[in-house]
């Protein structure tokens, strides 16, 4: 037979929101299995309280019913079925606040969420030099580990059950959630406390661990990569631990700066031999190579010299692209103005 959720909840039809949220609070207190140990009556009413606020604390869920009745479910269009969640009115915030361990040192039973593995980012600057060759580093940090004296629980067991000091054995303290009193969130309303927080994590189920690793780099490997060094990072409650993942940041070097695989570099060129054409010498990451320009190069003109640039991670070196910077004197003597006077008139004739 189907059920009035109004009946279930005790209140009116006409009942608003605040009213329908105090009775579903009133009577999840009065019904919770935890309150009620053992009592199947108490756990399905429970669930049928539950099943009904689910409804009736939502204004489109509770439109439908009020005019479909029992079969509000079957009327519903495949859009208004999207999934529901509390949101903040259920019962598992209810009750979530009402055993929360407020700061206590000691539980019922123990924790049950677990200690996921975790995952740990280090960046970590090279110069463009140990790029280019590949290198290795020592790396030296610290994670959170489960901590290993509780399994990652924050709690650890008496030798014997106890007395439990915040409620002092009542299982009930004042001022809980519903106002009054509430099943203390120490031992949940038993009195009794088999657990106490752990002295070496102090509670926080987590432990920092400094760990060394030392990690290749390959050559060539461009700036911002990410290394993955599986088995480095904080371990979980079940003994897995996360990945290591290593950064690469490349130090900006005051040479050479990359372009894609290529390298990219700025040569100061005298502007006779830009004028003339000649031989200018070009650094690299490892040395210096000759390059011969041609007569009449312009400022800002790059030049590309063939696998003189950087290690490539799958083998072999990019272009090394030379932009040409014209270099002008900072003084002059009285012979070099001389001539420099003499090609200005040439100029001026030959512009005739």
């Amino acid at each position: 037979m189907a059920q009035d959720f109004y009946k279930v909840l005790e209140v009116d039809r006409r009942a608003d929101d605040k009213a329908i949220k105090a009775s579903f609070r009133r009577l999840a207190r009065k019904y919770h299995p935890d309150l009620n140990p053992g009592d199947k009556a108490a756990e399905t009413k429970f669930k049928e309280i539950n099943n009904a606020y689910e409804v009736l604390s939502d204004p489109e869920r509770r439109k439908k019913y009020d005019q479909f009745g029992e079969n509000w479910e079957q009327m519903r269009t495949a859009t208004d079925d999207d999934g529901y969640h509390f949101g903040g009115g259920g019962i598992e915030d209810i009750f979530g606040q009402m055993f929360e361990n407020f700061g206590s040192t000691r539980s019922a039973q123990p924790r049950t969420q677990k200690i996921a593995p975790r995952d740990v980012i280090q960046q970590v600057d090279f110069t463009l030099e140990e790029l280019d060759a590949g290198t290795k580093r020592t790396l030296t940090y610290q994670v959170e580990d489960a901590c290993k004296s509780c399994n990652g629980t924050g709690q650890v067991r008496l030798r014997a059950t106890q007395e439990c000091g915040q409620c002092r054995g009542s299982g009930m303290v004042s001022g809980g959630f519903f106002g009054g009193s509430s099943p203390c969130p120490g031992c949940e309303g038993t009195g009794k406390t088999a657990y106490e927080q752990c002295p070496s994590c102090r509670g926080s189920a987590v432990s920092r661990t400094t760990k060394k690793v030392e990690v290749t780099i390959p050559a060539g490997i461009p700036d911002g990569k990410k290394l993955r060094v599986p088995g480095r990072g904080g371990v979980g409650t079940n003994g897995k631990a996360g990945d290591l993942y290593v950064v690469v940041r490349e130090i900006a070097h005051k040479q050479f700066r990359r372009s894609g695989e290529d390298l990219v570099t700025e040569v100061d060129v005298p502007y006779t031999t830009a004028a003339l054409g000649g031989e200018i010498h070009v650094p690299t990451l490892r040395s210096s190579v000759s390059m011969r320009i041609p007569s009449l190069t312009q400022g800002g003109q790059t030049f590309r010299l063939a696998e003189q640039g950087m290690t490539k991670l799958k083998g072999g070196r990019s272009n090394l692209m030379v932009k040409v910077r014209i270099q002008m004197p900072t003084s002059l003597s009285d012979e070099q103005r001389e001539l420099l006077l003499k090609l200005a008139q040439l100029e001026v004739q030959h512009a005739r």
